[in-house]
């Protein structure tokens, strides 16, 4: 069983660098990049993991995040276009109203990895998954980076550790002073030095403020759809006639006609068998 789990954010705001213009223009870029990422990897099943509110995160440090940008009101419009076109494909949409996408997608991939044995395919920019290899190792499951190009390897240390010491400017989460990529890599590789260095206190403090934001929130019962977790899902009712309706009027020419439409439709075959 081949499982792929999408960071739906993280695809939305990376079709925010497409060339196209006028009124839909990050919902066409969004759809011409999203085929090839299901046609590249097929799959039995397919979850679009959305974002819920990090309350035990922001609950933990005030400034988590908040350095993230504010939005145009043009995008909610286009990411709202985005999911109901969404719904018309072999597609499962997902999202936990308290906890992050990446929290829902990391106990998916336990899920479908531990309890199914299937092949598990996530696909996110985001480097934080890695730390998925210290949990679930790296016989099941790939990490696919969409700009770059490539799948992430598991690296020869604890990925959350590391990554605790230095902090994550993205996410707004200081770092223990004086600590980047390479001092980090030297401390998690030589545990009597990292030993020390956490023996001051303040470092210490750090490091796991820093690793309890990092670190996956593991829920306590697995299923499917998460359920049992308190996640919502929406179950798809494929009609790629309705995504063709949807893409013809917003004059997405270069996606309906003959050629292109064929290829498209024909990417989500596999997962659409699921549902016939």
């Amino acid at each position: 069983m081949k499982v792929i789990l999408f960071d739906a954010m993280n695809l939305i705001h990376r079709a925010r660098s497409g060339f196209g213009k006028g009124d839909h223009a990050l919902t066409f870029s969004f759809f011409r990049s999203f085929k090839p990422l299901v046609e590249k990897f097929g799959g039995d099943v397919a979850y679009f993991v959305l974002e819920g509110k990090p309350k035990h995160r922001t609950g933990t440090f005030e400034g988590y995040k908040s350095n993230r940008p504010k939005l145009p009101d043009d995008f909610w419009r286009q990411q709202a276009e985005i999911l109901e076109i969404m719904t018309h494909l072999p597609v499962v949409q997902i999202r936990h109203k308290d906890y992050e996408c990446d929290d829902v997608i990391a106990n998916l991939a336990k899920h479908y990895v531990t309890n199914k044995n299937a092949q598990v395919t996530v696909v996110s920019g985001d480097s934080d998954f890695i730390q998925l290899f210290d949990t679930l190792g790296d016989e099941n499951l790939r990490i696919f980076h969409p700009i770059k190009k490539k799948f992430l390897q598991k690296p020869d240390y604890n990925y959350l550790s590391w990554k605790s010491l230095k902090g994550d400017i993205s996410d707004n989460i200081p770092g223990i002073k004086g600590v980047g990529d390479k001092t980090a890599t030297k401390l998690i590789l030589d545990s009597e030095k990292l030993s020390e260095f956490l023996s001051d206190p303040e470092k210490n403090k750090i490091f796991e403020r820093n690793r309890s934001l990092i670190e996956f929130h593991w829920f306590e019962e697995l299923d499917d759809m998460l359920y049992k977790s308190g996640a919502v899902a929406n179950v798809p009712s494929p009609d790629l006639e309705k995504v063709r309706s949807c893409f013809e009027s917003r004059e997405f020419s270069s996606m309906v006609n003959e050629k292109y439409w064929e290829k498209f439709a024909k990417s989500f075959h596999s997962l659409a068998q699921k549902y016939n």
